[in-house]
Parts: structure tokens; sequence; C-alpha cells
């Protein structure tokens, strides 16, 4: 579990990492920036990623005055990776997640969350709903449809799960951030050293699998939507052709104040493909919410 020192958040100023035990006695890799007594803020990455995709999030949140807390998912990077099965479920991550919260002592804080990582914000905010200062989505599941491939995965025996590890390779590397960027997005050798890092893990192939095999995808329920916390923010990049969106204006106008905001020609990473007007935009969301409840005090 411990990571190679070379590798996020290693030449990022004010970036630092560490392991945080949780309550059920898992352990998650936090990556923090910011003043530990600032107002705190959750990234919640996505699926099959790490920390590493809020590589400029984190000093930019820092930078504006929060304290800026990403883990890697339980399952992911290099967090713990083996759980029993039905661990790897949306309401486990989200209850994990409500955990590291709790083992750093923040009892309430905004959350934002990407892509599968949005799926389990939202989710975080059905469960805690008082414990969820102010929610922001960026390609989020449950706003879109998943990719077929996804689905297929499901019928693939755990047992062979490990055979998948000699095709995390540059070129497999290559292939998936040629997928998740938009026509003008652009990457470095560094970006695909990162992605492939924590695959050097056996148990991380499983623990994917496992993943795909017990979250919920699925688009969320109008009923789910009116529940969402007043104000939700929801982004996407015009171009996502990873979590494809579905009635997109129409499900975003059942959050109660739903607020949506659409990227030219971005494609499924928004908070890096459009570093500053993503960060512009959530910063003044996270703002907005702070004024009003220090003058509601």
């Amino acid at each position: 579990m411990t990571r190679p020192s070379r590798f996020f958040p290693d030449g990022y100023a004010g970036c630092t990492a560490r392991e945080v035990a949780l309550a059920d006695g898992s352990q998650l890799r936090l990556v923090e920036s910011g003043d530990p007594n600032a107002t705190p803020v959750l990234l919640v990455h996505g699926f099959g990623a790490s920390s590493y995709q809020w590589r400029f999030a984190l000093p930019a949140l820092a930078a504006a005055g929060f304290h800026a807390l990403a883990p890697d998912l339980p399952g992911h990077g290099f967090s713990q990776l083996a759980f029993s099965a039905g661990e790897y479920s949306r309401v486990a991550f989200a209850r994990r997640m409500w955990q590291l919260l709790d083992a750093v002592g923040v009892p309430r804080a905004p959350v934002i969350g990407h892509s599968m990582g949005g799926a389990i914000a939202a989710e975080m905010a059905w469960m805690h709903p008082e414990r969820t200062e102010r929610l922001a989505l960026l390609s989020p599941a449950g706003f879109g449809v998943v990719p077929s491939r996804i689905r297929l995965l499901r019928a693939v025996p755990d047992a062979l799960a490990p055979l998948a590890r000699p095709f995390a390779s540059r070129a497999a590397a290559h292939l998936v951030l040629g997928d998740v960027y938009g026509p003008g997005g652009t990457w470095t050798t560094r970006d695909e050293e990162e992605l492939l890092a924590p695959y050097s893990q056996r148990d991380i192939y499983r623990a994917l699998l496992r993943t795909v095999k017990e979250f919920d995808f699925r688009l969320h329920t109008n009923a789910q939507l009116a529940t969402l916390p007043l104000g939700t923010l929801v982004m996407f990049g015009t171009h996502d052709a990873v979590v494809r969106p579905c009635d997109l204006a129409a499900r975003v106008a059942l959050v109660p104040s739903g607020q949506l905001v659409t990227l030219p020609r971005v494609g499924h990473l928004p908070q890096v493909e459009a570093t500053d007007e993503v960060m512009r935009r959530l910063i003044a969301f996270l703002r907005e919410r702070v004024a009003t409840a220090a003058g509601a005090h």
C-alpha cells in the first residue's frame, strides 16, 4: 500500500499524503492541501483513478483558503484494495467517505465528486444530508450512461481478474487517456505513469472488477434527484464520451435549484482539461455557501 515517493503528490508544492485508519479498520490514502483549520472540501475521484485526478484542484482550493481532502477510494490507487464481497457498492463507498471525514475530525463539508465519484458524492448526500455542506458533481455517473463494455465485465469471474495485469502498459494508458480527454485535450508522460502506478498491485484488478459488479451505475431516479441538496452544481463537458449525458437539462431541473454548466470541447476530465474555468466556478460556488452560512449566524 506504500506508494513510491516519485509519484503524486511529489512535485506539487503544499500537497502532502498520509494513511488514515477508518473506524471499520480499513486504511485509505489521503492527499491534502491547505490550512488544516480552514473550511474542508472533500474531493471524490472516479472509477479506476486516484487522487491524482485532483492534482490541479488541490492547490487551487488551498490558495483560495480551503483545506482540500482527496482520498484514493477503497479498491483504488494506493488505498486498501481487498474487501469482502458486497463492500464495493455505492453505499459502501459513501459510508467509508463519511468514515474518512470522521477520522480526520470533519463533521460537515462540501463534497465534490467526479464520474463514479459523483454518484458516490450523491449517495453521501442522501446518507447524511445534514453533513453535506454543498454538492458539486463533475461528469457524474447517475446523470449519464456509462459505456456498455463496463457492464459486460460483470460476466468475468473474479479469479480471472489478475490476468489483466500484462495489459497495464504505456500503450493502454495512452488509449485510456485518449478516450477520456476532449478534442483539444493533451497529456504528459507523467500522466501516463501516474495512471499506471497503482496497477503494479495484483489486488487492484479484483477490486476494480468487484466494483464493476457491485456499484450502481444506473441513472438516478426522479425521486432521488428531487432529494439532492439545494443548489447542487452539475458540470459536463460537451465531448464527454465516458459518461454520456442523458436528458441532462431535464434531470438537473429536478434538483431543487439545481445548476448546470456545460463546457465546450471538454471531455470527461473538466477539472484537468479546463482547470481555470472549473476552479473559478467551484470556488465561487463554495464561497457563496460559506458566505450564506456565515450570514445566517
